[in-house]
């Protein structure tokens, strides 16, 4: 009887585990949903990502090689023939083939068998220009795109090589695919007409493509901020990137120092009915509510001159966080006092005994915190977006923010930064998570 109850208790601890598994793994799937949706429509490009039924992957990116021959075009007009002819195929590309999912277009321009000009451009290089840039607000059409001095500003924007004499690093491709030519002329025909003869023109999928969308997302402000704010026209995203490491290296740099020696003077110096005082006093301000004090903090900070700068961004991790001091303080309690009393025979001095026991063996809780004010404030908005109005002030996500309300961005451009904003923080999770998980253990304190 005891065996046969032993064997049932088995049976039900095997369902339970696989049932605990289940619930686990679907959870996960459930969890990571919205994170994979996320990078799958950064991947799309912009007329795809509005499907309907939505697809869950990206179609596979293509590119398209095409090969204009400019035996007949007057040598001393070439570059400016074939740079316009480029501008042409390219932004012709891009409207009439939006749905084919070409990510990338490379123009050859061929002469007497040599490649004299060539120039490749991504999907989202030209919705960067139609958008934001040289074709802003106008419509796709040979009398726009060669107004005047457009077709040679777009060509500079986009990026080319010529050479009377030939490329000898620029092979045309000489292979002509039928469908992929007919497709083209069609494209292309009257509406975007082109001075060359379309020679050769090819079509191969590369989906590496898809993943070189995230870099000209990163290019994005430049082209929304940039004319008027030098510093985002030189850094682009990596300003706003800059101003929220800043912060956060300030904040983790002045939380640790000040909680560290709160939790010291709590510890070691006060007497304990001052030492429950204080305590309760850092303890009792966490649970006031943000919202009640903002505007007095605000005004408080526009009077002393803290206001749409880099101290309106930085004063507030002046002031120790209650759980932090809390933390310190359990730590400082749990080493032994004969370390204490060894130090203060030989005549150390309390900055010695914080400096050289305390610090040193406050490793695990000093990565805890660390980790915590890192994960706390890299997706802080609120007070930033508050006290900061100069562009080149925003951390990342009040300059996320600002971007998703210009009626230009694109959903995949807006997914594609929302996407790069917060894969530090999934990296810094992953790559530490050992740590954090024994700084944790480490940092349990005695009631």
């Amino acid at each position: 009887m005891r065996r046969r109850s032993s064997d049932r208790l088995t049976a039900g601890d095997r369902s339970l585990r696989a049932i605990a598994l289940a619930v686990t793994w679907i959870s996960m799937l459930l969890i990571l949903f919205p994170f994979v949706l996320t990078i799958s429509n950064a991947m799309k490009d912009n007329v795809r990502i509005y499907d309907v039924p939505p697809g869950i992957l990206p179609s596979p990116a293509r590119s398209l090689s095409i090969v204009v021959d400019y035996d007949g075009v007057e040598a001393e007009n070439l570059e400016a023939a074939i740079r316009d002819d480029m501008v042409s195929a390219m932004f012709g590309v891009y409207t009439r083939l939006s749905r084919s999912s070409i990510f990338e277009t490379r123009f050859y321009g061929v002469r007497g068998g040599k490649t004299v000009f060539y120039a490749r451009a991504h999907q989202i290089q030209l919705q960067m220009e139609k958008d934001y840039g040289i074709y802003k607000g106008t419509v796709l059409k040979p009398q726009t795109l060669l107004y005047r001095d457009r077709a040679e500003r777009a060509a500079r924007a986009i990026g080319y090589a010529f050479g009377a004499n030939g490329l000898a690093d620029h092979a045309a491709p000489t292979l002509a695919q039928a469908e992929t030519m007919e497709t083209l002329m069609e494209a292309l025909g009257e509406k975007f007409p082109l001075r060359g003869h379309l020679s050769a023109c090819n079509l191969r999928k590369n989906n590496a493509l898809l993943l070189e969308s995230f870099v000209h997302y990163m290019k994005l402000p430049q082209y929304i901020y940039g004319k008027d704010n030098p510093r985002i026209a030189t850094y682009g995203f990596m300003a706003f990137v800059g101003n929220t490491v800043l912060v956060i290296g300030f904040a983790i740099l002045a939380q640790l120092l000040l909680c560290s020696v709160s939790g010291f003077v709590i510890s070691r110096l006060l007497q304990p009915r001052a030492a429950r005082l204080a305590l309760m006093f850092f303890l009792g301000a966490m649970m006031i509510p943000f919202v009640s004090i903002m505007i007095p903090q605000l005004i408080m900070y526009r009077e002393m001159g803290a206001y749409n700068n880099y101290a309106a961004l930085l004063l507030p991790f002046l002031y120790p966080y209650g759980f932090y001091v809390y933390l310190f303080k359990g730590f400082f309690d749990r080493i032994p006092h004969s370390y204490f009393e060894a130090a203060r025979l030989d005549g150390a001095s309390n900055l010695y005994l914080y400096a050289s026991i305390c610090m040193p063996l406050s490793k695990p809780i000093i990565a805890l915190i660390a980790l915590q004010v890192f994960l706390g404030n890299w997706n802080d908005f609120f007070w930033a977006w508050l006290v900061t109005e100069k562009q080149d002030l925003w951390t990342l996500n009040v300059a996320l923010y600002n971007i998703s309300n210009n009626v230009s961005t694109k959903q995949n451009a807006l997914m594609g930064i929302a996407f790069v904003t917060i894969l530090p923080v999934i990296l810094l999770s992953l790559i530490f998570s050992k740590q954090l998980k024994e700084s944790i253990m480490a940092s349990g304190v005695k009631g």
